[in-house]
């Protein structure tokens, strides 16, 4: 099963050892949180050890701006509780802008309000205890020749931050995912992995610093739309190299960079978001 979802690999797992699963509504949104304690269970989940929380809401909601607000105020919530009590932070936005399922990452950190320069500059100008916040849009190898890998951990080098936000577009295993279920975890992240594209992961080992990975699941493969719809893929097709995308894809990346933007912005700013808002931009 190719999925870059935890809660979807826990689902396909069934029982197992060394995970540990809550869930609450909240307001019409589920939130589950899986912390993968032990070596086995990562292995079999194929997924790191640390905590992965996911926010499931409707198609819907993520057409309500007051839907949207209510959201990313969930979100920053469990990104804050990740952050570890973070003052320079860099966001780094992943994906191929270009093509429009895997822009979430770029459009979403274009959104970041960045402070560092008017803290190098204008120090005077900012509220006193303004986080250090960076911004940055690492596009894909075929682009730029390097792997995103080698980018981000020059950049962190150069950077110097307390933690580093990864944001990128996910694949699921599962339709009803598509555009709807927000992850975020503390373990990092394996650009072009949901896709079979797998590339270096970025991790706190890595990068010798914090990261938080955050992201959307925006395509599905070929297959399993096929069997979701009750057929056999025929055997001579190669359907599991077909990525699908929802043909409104566009509005989706619109509206989901806004809602992940905005619980970054939270998170990393709080009270002080709006006001800053009003002033950077």
């Amino acid at each position: 099963m190719r999925t870059d979802l935890a809660m979807e690999s826990k689902t396909a797992a069934k029982e197992l050892s060394g995970i540990r699963e809550t869930k609450e509504e909240r307001d019409g949104i589920l939130i589950t949180r899986i912390d993968v304690l032990e070596e086995r269970a990562a292995k079999v989940l194929d997924k790191p050890i640390g905590r992965y929380v996911t926010l499931k809401a409707s198609p819907e909601d993520f057409m309500d701006g007051d839907r949207r607000e209510e959201i990313a105020d969930m979100l920053s919530k469990e990104l804050r509780a990740m952050a570890r009590d973070a003052k320079n932070m860099l966001v780094v936005g992943l994906g191929n802008r270009y093509i429009a399922a895997d822009a979430l990452g770029t459009r979403t950190a274009e959104y970041i309000l960045v402070t560092r320069h008017i803290h190098m500059h204008m120090r005077d100008v900012l509220p006193e205890g303004t986080p250090v916040t960076s911004a940055f849009c690492a596009n894909v190898l075929g682009v730029t020749g390097m792997e995103t890998a080698e980018v981000v951990s020059a950049l962190s080098l150069k950077i110097r931050p307390d933690l580093v936000i990864l944001v990128d577009s996910l694949a699921a295993a599962g339709t009803e995912h598509i555009g709807c279920v927000i992850q975020c975890n503390d373990s990092g992240i394996a650009p072009g992995a949901g896709v079979g594209n797998y590339r270096t992961m970025l991790t706190e080992k890595l990068l010798k610093v914090p990261v938080i990975a955050l992201g959307v699941p925006t395509v599905v493969s070929a297959e399993t739309i096929v069997r979701e719809s009750g057929a056999q893929p025929a055997e001579n097709r190669k359907w599991n190299e077909m990525i699908v995308a929802p043909k409104d894809i566009d509005a989706v990346i619109r509206d989901l960079s806004r809602v992940l933007s905005d619980a970054v912005n939270q998170m990393i700013f709080g009270e002080q978001y709006r006001s800053l808002e009003k002033l950077l931009r």
